[in-house]
Formats: structure tokens, sequence, C-alpha cells
């Protein structure tokens, strides 16, 4: 009797995967499917859930009012001084393109376009911090008793959990909804998917990579050497070490898109089938969603960019 291993479980089911791939294959070819038009369909889902960059903008803008401003409340009630940190956004530069689908969760549907440009986006929008300007940590006056001065910030900051303005909230349910729940877990299980992942890890190592499909995440989201003092901005060209390292970059996730590529067609050809009627089960939560972001945006609107640079305690009480 043979004895059933794993590696030949594993063997037998690949193979079962390709015989159905190829099976099911005749019909997939027959099918007109237009690869870019539904990848634009899923960005622009995407974008709808997770906002488009004027609404993660002003969802910014409204965070830096109520944790600054609430900070700065808080500290001149205590008769302490604050500093109020300059707002900039970690948006600066964004187009709604970038806030798309993207690839950030190394799923199969991934864009085979983005090659890491989020990736560089932050790195650069960063780099528009104000000199000085330290994420989450205020700057503590020259002339106060620094220990009960540490002590009254942490008891102002703690209704706001501590957090960088920029570290925004999102709609309830938003998160869940942005993975596509139903329909990925439909997608990955596909067969003609599986028998598209089979030749990731080879044609990786073609390529000189040695990472198998399920560590995707860690071989593609580490740390590229990207530095907010080499970056690109205000007219400043790049320097040496961040075309280096935006090179790399870019090269190791072109590899990856193209050796994804037959999961991707595979998996994209049945969004481009089951997409609208994913949306339309879940009508109610994108009209959540969607009215959670309008909203935001109709506050912010009322706002002014920046909140006066220092907050002065309030004065004494004149004596009795």
């Amino acid at each position: 009797m043979i004895r059933l291993t794993r590696r030949r479980l594993t063997a037998i089911l690949s193979v079962l995967a390709l015989l159905v791939a190829g099976a099911g294959y005749a019909v997939y070819r027959g099918t007109h499917f237009d690869l870019a038009a539904t990848a634009a369909r899923l960005d622009a889902l995407i974008v709808r859930i997770n906002g488009s960059v004027a609404e993660q903008r002003a969802n910014e803008l409204l965070n830096y009012h109520r944790v600054e401003g609430g900070t700065a409340g808080c500290m001149r009630e205590r008769g302490l001084p604050y500093t109020v940190a300059p707002y900039f956004s970690l948006y600066e530069g964004f187009t709604d393109a970038d806030v798309g689908y993207g690839t950030g969760g190394a799923t199969v549907l991934d864009s085979v376009t983005e090659h890491g440009r989020r990736f560089a986006l932050n790195v650069i929008a960063s780099a528009y911090a104000p000199p000085g300007y330290e994420f989450g940590v205020p700057p503590m006056p020259a002339d106060v008793e620094q220990q009960a001065w540490v002590a009254a910030l942490n008891a102002c900051r703690e209704p706001f959990g501590y957090r960088d303005y920029h570290d925004t909230d999102r709609p309830a349910g938003s998160d869940l909804l942005s993975t596509l729940p139903g329909l990925a877990e439909r997608v990955d299980l596909n067969p003609l998917v599986l028998a598209g992942r089979l030749r990731y890890s080879p044609c990786m190592r073609e390529r000189g990579h040695q990472v198998d499909w399920d560590r995707r995440d860690d071989f593609l989201f580490r740390d590229w050497g990207l530095r907010m003092e080499d970056a690109p901005i205000r007219g400043r060209a790049a320097t040496a070490a961040w075309q280096a390292a935006e090179a790399e970059m870019t090269g190791v996730f072109a590899d990856d898109a193209a050796c994804r590529m037959p999961a991707y067609q595979a998996a994209m050809r049945l969004v481009s089938w089951w997409l609208d009627d994913w949306a339309d089960a879940h009508r109610a939560e994108l009209d959540q969603v969607r009215a959670y972001w309008r909203s935001r945006v109709a506050e912010a609107e009322r706002l002014p960019p920046q909140i006066a640079v220092t907050a002065k305690p309030w004065p004494s009480p004149p004596a009795r």
C-alpha cells in the first residue's frame, strides 16, 4: 500500500486543480474579458469604501482639530502651556489612483501596475513634516516642571488613545468591507486561480527570489531603504540612495506581478463576473460608508487648516 504523505497529497490536489482548470479553461477563453476595465472597477469600489484622497484628508483635518485642539484645551484648563502641532497631510502628493486596491493586502487581486508606489508615497508625504516635528511626541516647554507637565499631558492625551492626529478612525465596518468578504474567498478557492498560484514560486526562483505564495506579505512588505531625507520633495531631486532603493523595490514588485499574472488574470475574470453582485448584496453597508465620508467632508469644510500655534494657559482667576 502506498503511504499518503503530505507531499503526495499536495501533489495529488495540485494535479486535480490543474485538471479542473484545464476543463474550465474552454469556458473562460470564450468569454469577453477586459482586464484593465475590471481593475478600474475594483479600484473604484475600494475608493468608495476607503475614501478618496479628498475624503481622507478631510478626515485627517477633523482628527487634527479633535486631537490637537482637545489636548490644547485640556492643558490650558490645567494651567499648563502646550504647543499645538502644525497641520500637514500624509496624503500630500496622492491622487485617487494611489488609494485603490493597490498591493497592501498581498492577495491575488493586488495591482500588477502599482509596483510598491504606495510605499514611496508614504515616505514622501512624511518628509513634508515641518522641521523638528516628531510623530506623536509633543514638544516640552523649557520653563515647566517636567514630571508634572508630562503627567498632565498623558492625562490629556488619554481620551485620544495617545495617538498622533494622522492616525484617523475609519467608517465602522469599512476595514472588513474592503477585504471583499465572501467574494475574496470564492476567488481564492477557484481551481483556475489555484492552478495559477502553482506557477508562482518556480517563476520567482527563475528571477532570483526564494519566496512561496503564502510568504508574499513578508517578502514584499519590508523596509526598502526609502528615507525621508532622501525623498524628492519641494523641488529637491531624489538622492542616489533613494533612486537605488526605489529601483530595487519596483523591480521586485514587477517580478511579483509577472509571476502572479496567471493567477491574477484568472481571479480578475471572476471579479469581472461577480463584483456587481457582491456590491448589490452589500448595498446597505456601502451606503453607510459613503454617508460617513460625505459627512466628514462637509464637517471639514467649516474648519480652518491650522489651530493657533501656541495654546497658552488661562490666566489665573483674580484673588477674592
